[in-house]
């Protein structure tokens, strides 16, 4: 199911197909989970908020539309909403004056970074398998090009030549050209 589009396993999800969420699990809870520690600051309520998230996507599939938003903006919205839900349960555990804004002072609202992450998410599950593999090892594992080899067994060079070109896709899938240049 590794090529298979986000909206067309949404649809099977709603038809009751746990593999199809399976798979959009492994595509999503990494980058859900990655967000929810940055955005949450504990790796507790990280974890609290993926099994929420797809827990949501099971009971809400048939609900998706994706005339109206991709998968990955849905789930997006979904992960902003129960995260918002856990920063507010626990403010209000801690609080004892009522009326706080939800933003200390000095406090950023990191949804924009939230949103980026799912875009990138959303462009990285339309790169074929093997581009997406270099780019997973070296972005998010943090291996270099040989590491990547020595751990998938594939030439040095065919690794180079599937970052470039899983780098060229990625920008053309988020239209930005500067962002993801400079690697090595």
């Amino acid at each position: 199911m590794d090529g298979i589009e986000d909206q067309v396993l949404v649809r099977r999800v709603a038809s009751g197909d746990e593999r199809a969420l399976s798979t959009l699990y492994d595509r999503y809870a990494g980058l859900i989970y990655g967000s929810g520690v940055r955005y949450l600051g504990d790796r507790g309520l990280a974890e609290d908020l993926v099994q929420d998230v797809f827990t949501s996507v099971w009971r809400n599939a048939a609900a998706f539309d994706p005339a109206r938003a991709s998968f990955a903006t849905w789930v997006y919205r979904i992960t902003r909403n129960r995260a918002t839900d856990l920063v507010r349960r626990r403010k209000a555990r801690v609080r004892t004056v009522e009326g706080d804004p939800l933003l200390e002072p000095g406090e950023e609202d990191s949804s924009a970074e939230l949103a980026h992450s799912f875009d990138l998410a959303s462009a990285l599950a339309r790169l074929s398998p093997v581009h997406r593999e270099v780019l997973i090892l070296a972005y998010f594992e943090g291996l270099s090009q040989s590491e990547i080899s020595r751990r998938t067994g594939i030439p040095l060079g065919t690794v180079k030549s599937r970052t470039t070109a899983a780098l060229r896709a990625l920008r053309e899938g988020l239209g930005e050209e500067s962002r993801w240049s400079g690697y090595e």
